[in-house]
């Protein structure tokens, strides 16, 4: 009977203890505490379509998206990344993704400017893009420029590409295509830039998170 209740107790201890690796004193914060200066902690790498079909996820859960080459975390209804901006520079038709929207510059001949899709499902997206090019190549020094603008209104867009300003063609490097838009999905906005590398390739992207 003594050994019953000795056993008990001692479960009990164990039910509400804290775990600490490579550490002897975890915070008291904290359920698992993790110590080393030479290690890191990995979580689990998943695709796109892995992350997408994982059946009713936790809110809070992590995972590593190699997709996306960063880490994202499930708020309860969504995925979204860790990081607030991705940006690098990228030839034609490679896309980069942050939360749910990915962005690319297209390979069409005829409409050489951005191009957007979701990871997933559709959403509605408003927004206007300021797009400046030169008007003749450019042999040294500079050259004058033209300006122009489209705006789009709660717009669908899905899981394929769809050109954000139709027949935009920026036929020069050094062309430029800002977009500010909001994800009226989800209640986000963002920032979109595009600078044409020579010959389309190493083409400047980036894409940020501003709420």
């Amino acid at each position: 009977m003594r050994f019953l209740l000795a056993l008990s107790l001692l479960l009990v201890q164990f039910a509400h203890a804290q775990v600490g690796i490579n550490t002897t004193s975890p915070h008291a914060s904290s359920l698992l505490d993790i110590s080393s200066t030479t290690k890191g902690f990995l979580p689990p790498k998943l695709t796109n379509a892995q992350m997408n079909a994982m059946s009713s996820p936790a809110a809070g859960l992590v995972i590593y998206n190699t997709d996306a080459s960063s880490n994202y975390i499930y708020n309860g209804s969504k995925w979204n990344s860790l990081e607030d901006r991705i940006s690098g520079f990228v030839n034609d038709g490679v896309a980069l993704q942050l939360d749910n929207i990915k962005i690319l510059l297209s390979t069409n001949t005829s409409e050489r400017s951005l191009r957007i899709a979701t990871i997933s499902s559709n959403i509605s997206l408003s927004g206007s893009s300021i797009n400046y090019y030169p008007t003749s190549s450019v042999t040294s020094g500079g050259v004058l420029g033209a300006i122009s603008g489209y705006v789009r209104q709660t717009d669908v867009f899905s899981t394929t590409y769809t050109t954000w300003y139709p027949g935009l063609s920026f036929s020069l490097h050094g062309s430029v295509q800002k977009l500010d838009l909001i994800d009226e999905t989800n209640n986000h906005a963002y920032r979109c830039l595009l600078i044409i590398g020579s010959a389309y390739k190493n083409n400047f992207i980036s894409l940020e998170r501003i709420y």
